[in-house]
């Protein structure tokens, strides 16, 4: 909301906190910030900055603020203020206090206790990808294409709600999912052929990105194709013939959608309300 922008940035420099790393475009760190959240109390905040004279950096920071600041919806992550008065420009962001939806799927399957993992059944499943669908569905009816849904890019609450979060906000601390390709850095094992090889971006390429993130809950946040190098995984997906296993104890009926979402043909993956509602109709017991 423009009202609360300047007011919750002037508090932002002497409040600095915890910094969780650099991003794609600088810093990324937390930041307590009064006025944030409803209310006159302080909130946790997510701020990131543009430390770069590339341009095409500038013009995702750019994108990215553009398109966080129109959504809004529970699925999805709040932009709340926006500095551009003077350099670094900041944008800040609600902050998820569980952290990504990578972490909180590697870290349920833990055996280390220290860590409190919490075992997902199949009904935890489905709901972690529903969310991700709702999020995105506000997102595509808004007209925004995403370019790089992953799970390391969701973030998750303590109250297992999950939000669609801001794009390259984890290339740092994922950099290994990252394929330098044409002078850009790709997500190329979450991309459809279409991206990779034609530079062709659309909610249709999201949606193939959806069906290699539904993947990665079933299987716990398995890296795609880890058996591959990246090499080897382009060169599949230029063939056609390269595909994600099953994943171990996943629905047929929910292995048969992700299939639905990586067709060769985008006009032939279904659109993210199919598959909210397709998710939201499916038994959460269900072994077929």
């Amino acid at each position: 909301p423009l009202g609360c922008q300047t007011y919750v940035l002037s508090y932002l420099p002497m409040c600095c906190s915890t910094l969780p790393g650099r991003g794609e475009f600088g810093e990324v760190f937390l930041a307590k910030a009064k006025g944030a959240e409803d209310g006159e109390g302080e909130a946790l905040v997510l701020v990131k900055s543009l430390q770069t004279r590339d341009e095409q950096l500038q013009l995702d920071f750019r994108r990215e603020a553009e398109m966080f600041g129109k959504l809004n919806h529970a699925n999805v992550v709040r932009l709340l203020g926006l500095c551009r008065e003077a350099e670094p420009h900041y944008m800040v962001l609600e902050y998820v206090d569980l952290g990504d939806l990578k972490q909180f799927l590697r870290i349920s399957k833990s055996k280390d206790e220290s860590l409190k993992p919490h075992p997902l059944t199949i009904k935890h499943k489905v709901s972690i990808c529903t969310q991700v669908a709702l999020g995105m569905e506000h997102l595509s009816n808004g007209r925004f294409v995403h370019r790089d849904l992953a799970a390391r890019n969701c973030l998750v609450s303590a109250q297992r709600q999950v939000k669609v979060s801001s794009l390259s906000l984890s290339k740092d601390v994922y950099n290994s999912e990252y394929y330098h390709f044409r002078q850009a850095w790709i997500p190329l094992r979450w991309m459809p052929p279409e991206a990779v090889l034609e530079d062709e971006f659309s909610t249709k390429s999201d949606v193939w990105s959806f069906g290699v993130l539904m993947w990665e809950v079933f299987t716990h946040g398995e890296m795609p194709y880890s058996l591959l190098a990246d090499d080897e995984v382009l060169a599949g997906l230029q063939s056609g013939k390269t595909k994600l296993p099953h994943p171990e104890g996943c629905p047929s009926r929910l292995d048969k959608l992700m299939q639905r979402c990586w067709a060769p043909s985008p006009k032939d993956r279904p659109s993210f309300s199919e598959l909210a509602t397709a998710l939201g109709d499916s038994p959460a017991d269900s072994k077929a």
